[in-house]
């Protein structure tokens, strides 16, 4: 199977033709396959709560690693990765 991948101009978005518009909107629910979302059910949705500032010295590499995906959401998803680690470690962690 090939792989095409693109890059977007955020100054030159596509525009979709009037015969995919009304596909789209022809779209119900039920029609949509949600069978490859994974579950999140265990994931913390809850920004508003008042959470402690920390400071890490860490090694370069890791903070590369994490900011690879995306540079803007990078501490947020060490802060994942650390709350899993240590709600795995000990199941009691809120």
């Amino acid at each position: 199977m090939s792989r095409k991948t693109y890059t977007l101009d955020p100054k030159a978005t596509p525009r979709l033709s009037d015969t995919a518009k009304a596909a789209y909107d022809a779209t119900t629910d039920e029609d949509i396959d949600y069978n490859d979302i994974p579950d999140m059910s265990d994931v913390d949705w809850d920004r508003s709560a008042a959470k402690p500032t920390v400071t890490m010295r860490l090694d370069e590499d890791v903070i590369r690693y994490f900011k690879s995906d995306d540079p803007k959401g990078y501490t947020r998803r060490m802060a994942s990765v650390l709350t899993a680690f240590a709600r795995k470690q000990a199941p009691t962690i809120d």
